[in-house]
């Protein structure tokens, strides 16, 4: 339900642009899309408050500057900036007296659209300096053409875009993933995905990679938006799943030579990262 109690602050100056699509109820609930979007040059001072809208509003400033209050904080929006903003919780955002900005901007909807600004941000402030503007002025003028179509397919095509634009936030965030993993991690990943069922103590990452504990803590998480920890379980999960599809070794045998401590431990990991038990998915998988 709707719970938006906007009050406008003062009228936006110029609306240059302004598209707003209305998802088929059959596929809203499989598809991420963008409800509305649009390009605005603002009188000073002038913006919205919301209690809540429908979805994750992103802005990207184009010149001037403004200020957002989201999660909490306030905080001034730089021309090359970029923010994301939870629709879910309170937030306003209002151009600079001095300086009003230019922004293009849309709404993300979805079924969990604060799992993907948690993946990309974590749990820190949502905003990042966008060093590739041509790339990301060009996304935003394909979405302002596919909104202004309105074809059969929008709805496919918005889901198209909106992966787009994950993949070009991903890339401002760590630009040091285009051009690969720094060879150190690089070197220990390679390690654990050749042997996930070692025992992978600290003392064994800091052997694999050449770093300190707490230099592999920072590039997991800098590059893979993970920890160590995480990382070694995933590879082992994988790992018990080719063997369950390969073999018909019991559960717990599985779990031993994936270097889990017992069928419970593996258990509760593997249904961490599959959302389902191991027996359950081996059914699943092999129809057996």
């Amino acid at each position: 339900m709707y719970k938006s109690r906007m009050s406008t602050l003062r009228s936006f100056s110029v609306v240059r642009l302004s598209h707003h699509f209305t998802p088929d109820p059959d596929t809203k609930s499989g598809l991420t899309t963008i409800l509305r979007s649009g390009w605005v040059e603002s009188s000073p001072s002038r913006g919205i408050r919301r209690a809540t809208c429908p979805g994750d509003d992103v802005l990207y400033c184009l010149s001037g500057s403004g200020t957002v209050e989201a999660g909490g904080q306030s905080f001034t929006v730089s021309p090359g900036e970029l923010v994301w903003i939870d629709g879910s919780r309170p937030h306003a955002h209002r151009a600079s007296e001095t300086a009003p900005w230019s922004v293009m901007w849309f709404r993300l909807a979805g079924n969990d659209t604060g799992a993907l600004r948690r993946r990309l941000f974590g749990a820190g402030r949502p905003r990042l300096k966008v060093t590739q503007a041509s790339e990301l002025i060009s996304w935003f003028q394909g979405l302002f053409d596919v909104m202004g179509s309105r074809g059969i397919d929008t709805d496919l095509h918005l889901h198209a875009a909106v992966a787009r634009f994950l993949q070009l936030v991903s890339a401002e965030r760590a630009p040091s993933a285009s051009a690969g993993l720094p060879f150190a991690l690089s070197r220990l990943t390679e390690a654990i995905r050749s042997t996930p069922h070692q025992a992978w103590t600290e003392e064994d990452l800091e052997a694999a990679a050449g770093l300190s504990g707490s230099q592999i803590r920072r590039l997991f998480r800098q590059h893979l938006a993970s920890t160590p920890r995480s990382f070694v379980r995933r590879e082992r999960v994988t790992m018990a799943q080719a063997i369950m599809l390969e073999s018909r070794l019991p559960i717990y045998e599985v779990a031993q030579t994936c270097g889990f401590f017992d069928a419970y431990h593996f258990s509760r990991d593997f249904r961490r990262v599959t959302g389902m038990s191991p027996k359950d998915w081996r059914e699943l998988e092999t129809g057996l």
